[in-house]
């Protein structure tokens, strides 16, 4: 599955909107994905990004805005529809698998 440059434009204002509704910022992903810096930025940058990263931070950010009570900017690329091809290619992380590890 590839986005082209629209779709990651996309993608990557709709990963930072809904950082922005988290109430998180980028050192609390960090800490709590156990990912670097670098890993962070491409996946909020879309562009030259692991996948996997990507989908882990659309994850997680989703989670902390659906436990806050609100509804988070939807994606259009990244959608469930997507996932299952996604999951094709890649080995997408479970969410509850690395917060229950983290």
């Amino acid at each position: 599955m590839a986005l082209n440059k629209r779709q990651r434009a996309a993608t990557s204002d709709e990963l930072r909107a809904n950082l922005e509704l988290s109430g998180l910022n980028e050192n609390d992903l960090q800490l709590r994905l156990g990912i670097t810096d670098e890993q962070l930025e491409s996946a909020l940058e879309v562009t030259g990004a692991d996948p996997i990263d990507v989908w882990l931070v659309r994850d997680y950010l989703e989670r902390v805005i659906v436990e806050r009570g609100a509804k988070p900017v939807p994606f259009t690329a990244l959608t469930q529809a997507a996932r299952a091809s996604a999951e094709q290619w890649y080995a997408l992380y479970d969410i509850d698998e690395v917060l229950k590890d983290g």
